[in-house]
């Protein structure tokens, strides 16, 4: 079956597809946007679920307000560092920003659902398998396997790579994915925890797994959910056995008297960590945004805001572009937005995770 040719093909519809279709259609609700995940929603995403404030507002403004509604808010930061003789505690105040816990099973199906409820066409349970650019048509021609196996054809004129680490649109436009200098793994699951003050998230920096760390953010009624994040370097000299990883963080949790019970929902996940130069437009009539561009704090591994906020851009650009007939100078003001916005300190953090790598072999 093939349709007419559509305006924005967005490729995965977490958080930063999902928000960049909102956008689109916000700004012109003439647009027509098409938002195509291989998964249907609501659907698991391994992560610590915790949304920062300013992530928070810009999903107001759009008008997802009720996401939020009653959860309870974190200001504070209870966080276990080393020193070369064993370890010190620190508690620390959000003086800027506070934080939410929210289940990303619930964070990406509501934000999906509004999208949908804005007049981006629903096409989840359809996997991209190849894509190609026709240079006199001025547009992509997308190849699309629904779960039972039905084809479909789309056209489009922009194509967006919202589709996480293993982005298919980045391969088809010629990028390589990120080295493992530039990758970090994070296991995640969900317990019942007693005794842990919602307004209290922790972040341990253990000595072995530094730069990475593991972390209990406070859901409601006695939940928590609770990971550990490594270098990948370090994952593959450790033998790749995360889970161990997590049974020792959940051992040093008991031993200071926070201890789990029903650990369910094991998951695993990659974390494509940024740099300087990230690799956001990498050919005509195509952006990237979210993990498929690699929009990860190299030291925190926060990426909710970051793909937020790309989405929020490119989708306004694309549609105030379409309109002007300048679409290509729209794609580059997103990216140079981008860029001027973050790169700096996505290549600090890069810079401060690199460093205290090499300086954990003198704890």
């Amino acid at each position: 079956m093939k349709q007419q040719p559509i305006d924005l093909a967005i490729v995965g519809a977490g958080p930063a597809g999902s928000v960049c279709a909102c956008s689109a259609r916000a700004t012109d609700r003439n647009l027509s946007v098409a938002l195509i995940d291989r998964e249907t929603f609501p659907r698991d995403k391994s992560c610590g679920d915790a949304i920062r404030e300013d992530a928070i507002t810009m999903l107001i403004e759009l008008g997802m307000g009720h996401v939020f509604s009653g959860r309870s808010q974190i200001h504070r930061l209870q966080s276990t560092v080393p020193e070369k003789f064993g370890y010190i505690k620190k508690l620390v105040d959000f003086d800027k920003y506070s934080y939410s816990i929210v289940e990303r099973k619930i964070l990406d199906h509501s934000i999906y659902q509004y999208a949908v409820d804005q007049g981006a066409q629903n096409l989840a349970g359809y996997a991209l398998s190849d894509a190609a650019f026709d240079e006199n048509a001025r547009l992509w021609t997308l190849k699309l396997e629904g779960r039972s196996g039905s084809p479909l054809v789309l056209q489009t004129k922009v194509l967006v790579g919202a589709d996480g680490a293993s982005s298919r649109v980045r391969r088809i436009a010629g990028l390589e994915l990120n080295s493992e200098r530039y990758m970090a793994v994070g296991i995640r699951a969900y317990a019942r925890v007693q005794g842990v003050d919602e307004g209290l998230m922790r972040v341990d920096f253990l000595k072995h797994l530094i730069p990475g760390y593991g972390w209990l953010f406070p859901l409601r009624d006695d939940k928590a959910n609770i990971g550990v994040v490594l270098d990948q370097r370090d994952y593959k000299s450790y033998g790749n056995a995360l889970k161990s990883h997590l049974e020792y963080y959940m051992r040093y949790l008991a031993d200071i008297g926070i201890v789990l019970e029903e650990v369910h929902s094991i998951k695993t996940h990659p974390l494509p960590l940024s740099w300087s130069e990230l690799p956001i437009t990498p050919c005509r009539q195509v952006a990237l945004i979210g993990d498929a561009a690699a929009m990860i704090d190299p030291f925190t591994g926060e990426g909710i805001h970051f793909g937020i906020w790309a989405g929020i851009h490119l989708g306004k650009s694309v549609a105030e572009s379409l309109n002007k007939h300048d679409l290509q100078g729209g794609i580059k003001d997103y990216a140079k937005a981008y860029h001027d916005k973050h790169a700096d300190f996505m290549a600090n953090s890069q810079h401060f995770r690199t460093t205290i790598r090499f300086q954990r072999i003198m704890l």
